[in-house]
């Protein structure tokens, strides 16, 4: 009998994962580092120091299964630069600088350490607004993925603009007038991402939006947090000039595809979030309208009243989510109104600082979102199959809206306007359309549709499914061949 001979062990590759640290970049990335974990990849998620100490913080506030789905992703911390002097800065340019300087720096050393420990990077998934990763990587000849966080529709808008394709207009010019991007709708002026208008006042962010574009010829894969179905057109438009594979929706995998039925939370909260859940379990079906406005935008003290006293007038019973750091300008005449809003509403509302969104979303008693309309948010209404009433602030929540109203059709836009604030019988009238009218019916039954495509782009088969084997054999490959 001839010797057997033993196979070597095949080491698994090691993906790093590395998102912008704030709320919104943090939990799409993490979706996609669970998921690289299901498909037998080592994962190491890499996040600020400062971030990591308020998740710790916020995390006795957070279901126990959370731990469970994420104990197979290693954490690992740089220092984001800022000072205690200047922790609180919102000059954006000295925050992105720090980071690249200050941040870049110990990210080599960490992937020096990494790969003197045998535990080799094989590649780097990166978010796109950390655009000099690519450069470090190519130093370590590491292949890299840009994950781009926002639609794909923004995505070929920013392209067209950064490429010279598409001329910003001037204040001269009107809000209506068309901007014409192939593979897009008509867009007026006004539904482009707020930092391309001409009332644009964060000249940096602006900068900071096109420099994404800077470095993704050194990318390996360019990868988006979106599925084929919902923007079929935008994505095949790019194809010719900088292709993008989706991979999204990237929320919890309990509620779109149940390949991980444990997976029911991002798990890297940076507030605590509160048990709301058994107050919702006290309330009917599809009676409840659920508002939050995200993890950064900033509402005015004159906008929040607008927004509570139309929920009042509504009559219909609310969970509203107003961050603790909500606005620290206005916050003792904010506090104050809240303090007198909440004690004439308790018995129709609860009002809270953080929740466990996508639980809340999939919770039968709510029947609509009132929100911002960040791109998470999107996703995650649309991947819950409710509709949604936009009071959209700035960035990509202009162009979401608008492709919330009039491309999807599961929702309403309200817009403000240069006089104030949406006003609260605007909010009284929408609340009212989407939860009593039959156009509110129509409205439903889109965003049923979607969940329906959402949750088949991310089973076995489904587009963004293929798209995630794809680059996993990609990375598999590589790591076979180095």
């Amino acid at each position: 009998m001839g010797s057997l001979h033993q196979q070597p062990a095949i080491k698994r590759p090691h993906v790093v994962v590395f998102p912008y640290p704030s709320q919104g970049h943090i939990n799409p990335l993490m979706e996609f580092a669970k998921r690289l974990v299901s498909k037998n990849l080592h994962v190491t998620f890499i996040t600020t120091e400062r971030i990591r100490e308020r998740m710790i913080q916020a995390q006795d506030g957070v279901a126990a299964h959370v731990t469970t789905v994420m104990q197979d992703i290693r954490i690992e911390t740089v220092p984001d630069g800022l000072s205690p002097d200047n922790e609180e800065t919102k000059d954006r340019d000295m925050i992105f600088d720090l980071l690249r300087k200050v941040g870049g720096h110990k990210f080599e050393q960490l992937i020096e350490r990494l790969n003197s420990e045998g535990d080799t990077v094989s590649c780097i998934v990166y978010d796109s607004f950390l655009e000099w990763v690519p450069i470090i990587a190519n130093k370590f000849d590491i292949p890299s993925a840009l994950l781009w966080t926002q639609s794909c529709a923004v995505y070929s808008i920013y392209y067209h603009f950064y490429a010279g394709m598409v001329k910003a207009k001037d204040e001269a010019e009107n809000a209506r007038d068309i901007i014409a991007i192939p593979g897009l709708p008509q867009l007026c002026q006004s539904d482009l991402p707020s930092f391309l208008q001409p009332s644009n006042t964060y000249a940096s962010l602006l900068r900071f939006q096109l420099n994404q574009f800077s470095t993704v010829s050194q990318a390996t894969w360019i990868l988006g947090n979106s599925f084929n179905e919902l923007e079929m057109a935008e994505i095949q438009s790019m194809d010719s000039l900088i292709p993008i594979r989706t991979v999204g929706p990237l929320v919890p995998s309990a509620f779109l595809d149940g390949n991980n039925p444990d997976d029911q939370d991002v798990g890297t909260h940076l507030w605590k979030a509160a048990n709301c859940i058994d107050w919702l379990n006290k309330k009917e079906a599809s009676t409840v309208v659920y508002v939050s406005f995200g993890s950064l935008a900033v509402l005015s003290k004159e906008q929040i009243i607008e927004i509570a006293l139309g929920l009042k007038a509504s009559q219909h019973s609310f969970l509203w989510v107003i961050r603790p750091d909500h606005n620290k300008e206005e916050e003792k005449d904010i506090r104050d109104f809240l303090e007198g809003f909440i004690e004439e509403t308790m018995d129709q509302g609860l009002v809270v600082s953080w929740c466990p969104q996508m639980a809340v979303l999939n919770h039968p008693s709510v029947g609509m979102f009132v929100t911002h309309s960040g791109w998470n948010s999107t996703l995650e209404s649309l991947s819950s199959g409710l509709p949604v009433l936009t009071i959209s602030q700035r960035s990509d929540q202009t162009t979401n809206s608008k492709y919330i109203e009039d491309v999807w059709k599961t929702g309403i836009r309200l817009n403000k306007t240069r006089d104030g604030p949406v006003g609260r019988d605007e909010m009284e009238k929408s609340i009212k359309t989407i939860m009593e009218g039959e156009s509110g019916v129509d409205l439903r039954k889109n965003a049923l549709q979607w969940k329906t495509l959402a949750k088949k782009a991310m089973v076995k088969g489904g587009s963004s499914n293929k798209n995630i084997d794809w680059f996993v054999h990609e990375v598999i490959a590589r790591t076979t061949l180095a």
